[in-house]
């Protein structure tokens, strides 16, 4: 590193040292408006982390990298917004106004895994809240997350997650046992229900 980076890098950590000064402070007297002060200082501290991290010398891997990296905002956005959407490598270039190559090479530096690597994860994980939310059938949750077909969601989502999407929607429900638990603490605490004299 540079010493114009070490000096970069000492000032935002000198920056980020008083803004947690600052934080501790408002925390610790009840001031008109602290609470609001702490919102926005916290919004402050992750900008100021997210610099922090981009000019150490060893620069961070995976979702923080990308949402420091202005040029990938795009697509990041793009996938996270739209997942269903049948996005290509040449949509998602096109919207960062980069080359194929270029895209494809940045996404491997700064995730370590491709878009459609990070396409598949934000499909999988709203397919499997999904899953355990709702009694939508397997296709119609398939078809939402973006797969035309159900058995190519299936076995992307066996793949992804280690079980199938009935497998994982069986393993979210309450045991017979848990439920029964729960309704023996409920109706203890209601002493009047528990003897029936309602």
């Amino acid at each position: 590193m540079h010493a114009g980076g070490q000096a970069g890098q000492k000032e935002t950590a000198a920056q980020l040292a008083g803004l947690v000064s600052l934080m501790r402070s408002e925390s610790a007297d009840d001031h008109l408006g602290g609470r609001a002060m702490l919102n926005a200082l916290s919004t402050a501290m992750f900008a100021l982390v997210l610099r922090l991290a981009s000019e150490t010398e060893d620069a961070p891997r995976g979702l923080l990298a990308l949402a420091g990296h202005p040029r990938l905002a795009p697509a990041v956005a793009a996938l996270f917004n739209e997942p269903a959407r049948a996005w290509s490598l040449p949509d998602l270039a096109r919207l960062c106004n980069m080359s194929r190559a270029t895209l494809a090479r940045q996404f491997q530096e700064k995730l370590g895994r491709s878009a459609s690597d990070l396409l598949t994860d934000i499909r999988m994980m709203l397919a499997a809240n999904e899953l355990k939310r709702s009694s939508l059938s397997t296709g119609t949750v398939a078809e939402a997350v973006g797969y035309q077909s159900e058995a190519a969601f299936q076995r992307a989502f066996k793949g992804h997650m280690g079980v199938t999407p009935a497998q994982w929607r069986k393993q979210q429900e309450p045991s017979s046992q848990d439920v029964f638990s729960k309704l023996a603490v409920s109706g203890s605490a209601n002493p009047t229900r528990a003897r029936g004299d309602d």
